[in-house]
């Protein structure tokens, strides 16, 4: 090719490069004058000029970030994972869309219990014998992925209320019966977590203005109570002792971290007593970190509880008052409708309302009955609330299983006076909040916002406790790393509200 060719050619590539230049400068020009860049470009800089920011760079790019796309939900992956009890359960990431790219956001997972009420949210199993005994979840973590997934896609996450409203549509029945209580509990949480992330906003914070909205935020907070899981009976423990949970109440007139020491205390002590009094074997511990010793009477372990509270110091039922579940759905005969509440004496309802009575005016200190009759013993309820319902907390648990509908029977019927809540029981924490409004607005009742036996290492409870003004938490013993993270996660929010004021 002579040299003539040569140039002619160049020119030629050159002439196409700035043709090509020129066409790329044009459509950038039509972008910015379509989208108004630089009048925005101008507005952020005579913000900056107007605030004159230590940082006018981080500044600046805030202000961009806010002209942008607001973040969305991309996608939802459910995973199997093991529980505390070893038992599979739901975990699931949230996946955002943020500025183009897809990032992952947040993780949560789903509890599970032991003791059922009938009216529960459905816990999807595969019922495969031969993985996991028939307990696996991956139907469920199917569901995430397929069918809970999709519908969440392009959603933004300011509005929990309205991403579990999805789910439960989506689902289309009360007790979640098509993707599975477990799956949907685990979306919640995990939303819950990544809405509060990209707000950057503390997750009782989000939470509290899902439940309250923007404009009623309460300007302080407090901090929930804990009844602390120290003895071990019923489905929890194995052995003659009928009665589920036997707990501590500290007093809610001292700071949350006091209140948290002095139960500590007293469970180490009863610890040590046990050993001394039963063998070293009684220190074994429960599904829940309670202590499991084999004792045969409720009055043996309240007494137990009684002694370690001195020893350690305090004032039985001033400092530290005592509390129970008593479970007693899992102690019924549904054929003879009489109750085991002692190993091998069978009781009428009628009597057991009076050994419950009996009780309390033999151990003052009690505070809190939880689930003292059967599910479905109306009768039974409401005769105890008639004798008791004045002196201390009668908590609903499997008898309204968290459900609105069946809260709302409890309110009208006088069922009892205080509600736990455990949000795997209805599937979502949009219901959790119908569920607090009905018992603080309609009944004046107390809630307290409960963990389950087979517990996770998240601490999303800890948030709902103190975002819904909860006034108690029951999460266990003060041991068990599942149960532990809660307590923590409390430590950490009473530290922000008080650096806050906001206490």
């Amino acid at each position: 090719m002579d040299q003539k060719k040569l140039i002619l050619l160049k020119f030629l590539e050159f002439s196409i490069l700035v043709l090509e230049m020129s066409s790329k400068k044009n459509q950038l020009r039509a972008y910015v004058e379509k989208h108004k860049i630089a009048e925005k470009l101008e507005d952020a800089l005579n913000s900056c000029l107007d605030k004159l920011p230590e940082e006018p760079f981080s500044f600046l790019a805030a202000k961009l970030l806010e002209l942008a796309p607001p973040p969305v939900v991309d996608h939802l992956h459910g995973r199997q994972i093991l529980d505390s009890r070893g038992n599979p359960t739901v975990e699931v990431d949230v996946y955002c869309k943020i500025n183009g790219e897809v990032k992952l956001m947040a993780r949560s997972s789903a509890p599970s219990g032991a003791s059922t009420g009938s009216s529960e949210a459905l816990e999807l199993r595969d019922k495969d014998e031969k993985t996991y005994l028939g307990k696996g979840v991956l139907k469920a973590c199917k569901n995430v992925d397929e069918k809970i997934s999709p519908v969440l896609q392009g959603k933004e996450l300011k509005s929990l209320v309205l991403l579990d409203e999805i789910m439960c549509k989506t689902d289309g029945t009360e007790l979640k019966t098509k993707l599975g209580g477990n799956s949907i509990t685990a979306c919640s949480f995990a939303l819950a977590t990544a809405g509060a992330k990209l707000l950057d906003q503390p997750l009782f914070m989000y939470l509290a203005e899902n439940f309250y909205g923007k404009e009623n935020m309460p300007s302080k907070f407090t901090l929930p109570v804990p009844m602390v899981n120290i003895l071990n009976g019923g489905k929890h423990a194995g052995g003659k002792l009928k009665i589920q949970e036997f707990m501590i109440v500290p007093s809610k007139d001292i700071p949350f971290s006091q209140r948290l020491k002095n139960v500590t205390t007293v469970y180490h002590h009863l610890g040590k007593l046990l050993v001394k009094r039963y063998g070293v074997s009684a220190k074994n511990l429960g599904d829940e970190g309670g202590f499991a010793p084999l004792l045969d009477t409720a009055d043996e372990a309240l007494e137990a509880i009684e002694e370690a509270i001195k020893s350690a110091g305090f004032t039985v039922g001033t400092d530290i008052r005592l509390a129970m579940d008593a479970a007693a759905s899992e102690f019924y005969d549904e054929k003879t409708q009489k109750y085991e509440i002692v190993e091998g004496e069978w009781v009428t309802t009628e009597e057991l309302v009076d050994w419950w009575v009996a009780l309390v005016e033999r151990h003052p200190a009690i505070c809190s009955i939880e689930d003292g009759l059967h599910e479905t013993d109306y009768k039974g309820w409401i005769s105890m609330q008639e004798k008791l319902g004045d002196k201390i907390m009668l908590v609903m648990d499997d008898v309204t299983t968290s459900n609105p509908r069946l809260i709302k029977q409890g309110i009208e019927e006088k069922w009892a006076n205080s509600l736990l809540l455990k949000i795997n029981q209805i599937g979502t924490i949009m219901e959790g909040f119908e569920a607090v409004r009905l018992i603080h607005n309609e009944l004046q009742g107390n809630v307290i916002v409960s963990h389950r036996s087979g517990e996770t290492t998240n601490s999303v409870i800890a948030d709902l406790a103190v975002g819904v003004g909860a006034g108690y938490i029951k999460t266990g013993a003060t041991a068990r790393g599942e149960r532990t993270c809660k307590y923590n996660r409390l430590l950490q929010i009473e530290e922000y509200l008080i650096s806050k004021e906001m206490l």
